[in-house]
Order: C-alpha cells, then sequence, then structure tokens
C-alpha cells in the first residue's frame, strides 16, 4: 500500500502550538487530502530544517481547533509522534532525495516514491522499533 507523506511549515512563534497541541495547520485547503495514518513533517522555514515524523491521527478538517494560531490556518490535521522524539531529517537524506529545506518552502504534498523512501529513512534512524 502507498505511503503518502506531507509537509506542513512552520516558523519559530508557530512550532511550539504545533508539537505541544499535536496539530498541524495551513492557510491552504491542502491538508483536507490528508487521510488519517497519513505521515506528517514540519518544516521549520526559519532554520531550514525538516522534521518528524509523525502520523496524522485524523483526516485533514477545516477548524479542528479554531483559534489556535489566531484562526491564521484553519486547514488543520491531529497529528502523533511516530518516532520517540521530534527528530531533524538528516541533511544527507535530504539530499538523497533531492530535498533541500534551506532554500526556501518545500513542497507540501510528496509523490509516493519520494513519501516511502523518506519514511524508510526516517524509520531506520530510530531502529525496528517505531510505531506503524
Amino acid at each position: 500500500m502507498p505511503q503518502n507523506a506531507f509537509i506542513f511549515e512552520c516558523s519559530s512563534s508557530t512550532y511550539l502550538d504545533c508539537v505541544e497541541k499535536n496539530l498541524f495547520g495551513s492557510n491552504k485547503p491542502w491538508p483536507l487530502q490528508i487521510k488519517a495514518g497519513d505521515y506528517c513533517l514540519l518544516h521549520h522555514y526559519e532554520i531550514g530544517g525538516l522534521l518528524g515524523m509523525w502520523r496524522a491521527t485524523c483526516d485533514g478538517e477545516k477548524n479542528l481547533a479554531p483559534k489556535v494560531w489566531g484562526g491564521k490556518f484553519p486547514y488543520q490535521v491531529r497529528v502523533q509522534l511516530v518516532l520517540p522524539k521530534v527528530t531533524e531529517v538528516p541533511s544527507k537524506l535530504l539530499a538523497t532525495l533531492g530535498l533541500d529545506p534551506a532554500v526556501g518552502r518545500c513542497d507540501n504534498c510528496l509523490d509516493e516514491d519520494l513519501a516511502e523512501e523518506l519514511i524508510a529513512g526516517m524509520k531506520s534512524l530510530s531502529g525496528p522499533d517505531t510505531k506503524r
């Protein structure tokens, strides 16, 4: 079964809400494509890092938590951390996949082959006991 991966954006001012509330959001409707079980990553565009790895615990919806971020990011998904801790995707893995979050915004939806390679690479960082 193909695995899907989606990349959300955050800044220093939105990062803590994302990880503490296990909620990712966007001001564009693309998160409505997300289904429970899809993988999600967080691109911290101010530091140029791609962080992971979470899984959606619900389908993407509008206004799951309407007051978070002052309502600026209404297209949201609830997530759960898959790895033991938030982990930066190693630059070597990013380079292998042709991704470079340091140059600006990332594509929000990864194609299936790229998603599967990224997910496999991230799971290998934490060993064989990573939750499925």
